[in-house]
């Protein structure tokens, strides 16, 4: 029993000091740390078996599921019409070209289509959204997801491109392009949902011209409007400082001298619109609820084309208003109707003009007779006049008497022969803006003439140095008929008013220089006919 409990003592011992050897290679003791206090190191408390094991032992790695992150590209969307080349991207669903096809850049014939979109750094592309409340949110960075590719459209055929983007707050907001083959309007639709309440869109038109970025062939004219039946026009340099409107707005854009870039909204009521600066261009938005049932979505017209009359009679709300006819509209938009009329039997715009001022001198006629034959009267009693301007020298309220007695016993008029000039003058003007105003004479030619919307020098340039000239032709001619036609005039008065009269040929000349051709064309023609007139009556009457 002794021998059992010995051996038992000594297997323990053996077992004691194996286990100690073992577990001093395999488990090292911990190092030491220092103390803080005196600098020394002190030994760590030895660990229990279970935690010294857990400490051993690598722990897992625990599974974190990273935020998924869609970084898309900005791509482009074409559009391609009867009438425009149009392209989007994605980035902000904006218009990033706007191309007519059936009007060029310059008067050159290998010069592009005129571009509507001017892009510029610092001016961001029209068709921008700001949904307004307390935080507005733009969408100029955001981008949009379509699943639409390019369109082509001919005819009355329609297409749709829908563009939709992540809000924040977890909304969305979407654009709705409906393009027709045939026509220059566009039908947008802009969404809004989910998001804040109070997030209601505002559209934003924009324009890299400015007040100095005048192109020749299609000068920028700024804001064109209507607001509450009154038409509104803004010169760059007055929106340059901001301009804020409201009241009823049935439509409002960026205009040039031949081309309209507009906003029609839908639906009436007041609206907000406000134009400023950003860039080297302008900004347009246009807010207003025209949906009280739904004032998260609105809906316009969009048009970017010409200044076509009739076009822009079919799309009503007044937009022909955006041509600016000056005062004498009752002339000019009657002129223009005829120009039309006869250009679809000619196929030449210069005939035309020479078609209708052989019609305007065919109306006046019976008032130009009558003023040459009050003239050539009035010319037939200075003799008489002049006696009694020496007799009654010294008394002029009886030499005025004398006078009016001697025009009544000889039934002439002394005013006979401004009558023609007065009816002549509204015609002459109206016919200038009908002339230098619609989209129909922009690089029309005739004979040398490239262009009868522009000076008729440029179309015979010549450069001397750095100083670019031109023969002004037309404006020559058109001078020298008229000198004939002063000198063929019958004098009714004195030889000094006589020597004034003379003069106008000269300050006719240096004015026409700068005037439009096609107004040439008119003057030059009705000289002809007022000298071949001015000859038969001379004839008649002596």
């Amino acid at each position: 029993m002794e021998k059992r409990a010995l051996i038992a003592i000594v297997l323990s011992v053996l077992i004691l000091v194996l286990y100690q050897e073992w577990s001093g290679r395999f488990y090292p003791p911990p190092m030491e740390s220092p103390n803080k206090e005196s600098g020394t190191f002190q030994s760590a408390p030895p660990a229990r078996e279970p935690e010294r094991r857990k400490a051993m032992s690598p722990l897992p790695k625990p599974h974190i599921r990273e935020p998924e992150i869609v970084v898309r590209a900005a791509k482009e969307v074409r559009i391609e019409t009867d009438h425009y080349i149009a392209v989007m991207t994605t980035r902000g669903a904006r218009l990033k070209s706007w191309q007519l096809k059936d009007y060029r850049t310059l008067v050159a014939k290998d010069s592009p289509p005129f571009e509507m979109i001017t892009a510029k750094s610092g001016v961001p592309y029209p068709l921008g959204v700001q949904l307004g409340g307390r935080s507005p949110f733009t969408d100029e960075n955001l981008v949009y997801e379509t699943e639409v590719g390019n369109l082509n459209l001919t005819g009355h055929a329609r297409g749709t491109l829908t563009f939709t983007g992540r809000i924040p707050g977890g909304g969305s907001l979407s654009k709705r392009f409906l393009f027709t083959g045939s026509a220059y309007t566009v039908e947008l639709e802009v969404a809004v949902r989910g998001g804040r309440s109070d997030w209601q869109p505002t559209l934003q038109l924009t324009t890299g011209r400015n007040s100095d970025d005048q192109q020749k062939d299609a000068p920028f004219e700024g804001l064109i409007t209507l607001v509450g039946g009154k038409l509104k026009r803004e010169d760059g340099k007055a929106l340059s400082e901001g301009k804020k409107l409201s009241g009823e707005i049935p439509w409002a854009g960026f205009g040039f001298t031949y081309f309209f870039f507009g906003v029609l909204p839908e639906g009436i009521g007041d609206r907000k619109l406000e134009v400023g600066k950003v860039g080297p261009g302008f900004l347009l938005s246009l807010s207003g609820a025209d949906n009280t049932v739904d004032p998260q979505r609105a809906r316009y017209t969009l048009f970017m084309g010409p200044k076509d009359l009739d076009l822009l009679n079919t799309l009503g709300r007044g937009l022909e208003r955006s041509i600016d006819f000056g005062y004498f509209t009752f002339v000019s938009a009657p002129l223009l109707h005829i120009l039309r009329f006869f250009h679809k039997y000619t196929g030449s715009y210069g005939i035309d003009i020479i078609l209708l001022t052989i019609l305007i001198k065919l109306l006046l006629a019976p008032l130009t007779h009558k003023s040459f034959v009050s003239m050539k009267n009035m010319s037939k009693l200075q003799p008489q006049m002049q006696r009694i301007k020496e007799k009654f020298k010294d008394d002029k309220e009886k030499m005025n008497k004398e006078i009016m007695d001697l025009y009544r016993r000889n039934k002439v008029n002394p005013l006979g022969g401004c009558l023609p000039m007065l009816l002549q003058f509204p015609v002459f003007i109206g016919l200038y803006n009908a002339l230098r105003t619609p989209i129909e004479l922009r690089h029309a030619s005739f004979m040398w003439i490239e262009d009868l919307s522009r000076p008729d020098y440029e179309s015979l340039p010549f450069t001397v140095g750095d100083y670019h000239l031109g023969i002004p032709i037309l404006v020559l001619l058109m001078g020298a008929s008229m000198f004939v036609q002063q000198w063929m005039t019958p004098s009714a008065g004195d030889p000094n008013q006589r020597r004034m009269m003379m003069m106008m040929p000269v300050v006719f000349t240096a004015l026409f220089v700068t005037f439009p051709a096609g107004l040439t064309v008119y003057w030059l023609v009705n000289n002809i006919l007022t000298i071949g007139q001015q000859y038969l009556i001379n004839r008649m009457t002596k």
